[in-house]
């Protein structure tokens, strides 16, 4: 059975049958809250970036003829996923194209094509 210290402050409950204190429980969820505050800030940045198609157009604009394979690496994506986020591009007025070797490369961006 738990063992609670007798003093009348909580903070100081000590537990002896093999569960965590009161201490070693608020140091945990100090932990917790630490990690869910950096997903969350995780997840902010990539919402607020337009997600992994702003990436894979980033990644295009910065390095110009590259294989699917590259961006893929870059962004942390499979390449199928890459192919997938191109589709978007061009259904959003990107001219995407690939070159004689299978290189893509960014043609032109909707504001250029008006």
């Amino acid at each position: 059975m738990a063992k609670a210290n007798t003093a009348t402050n909580t903070d100081t409950v000590e537990m002896t049958d093999g569960k965590p204190s009161y201490e070693e429980l608020e140091q945990k969820l100090a932990e917790l809250e630490q990690t869910l505050a950096e997903k969350e800030a995780e997840l902010e940045k990539k919402n607020s970036s337009g997600g992994r198609k702003a990436e894979v157009l980033a990644f295009l604009k910065e390095h110009g003829h590259v294989k699917v394979s590259d961006i893929a690496k870059a962004v942390g994506i499979s390449d199928r996923n890459v192919s997938s986020q191109l589709t978007y591009l061009r259904k959003d007025g990107y001219a995407i194209a690939t070159d004689s070797r299978g290189f893509k490369f960014l043609e032109n961006t909707p504001e250029e094509a008006e």
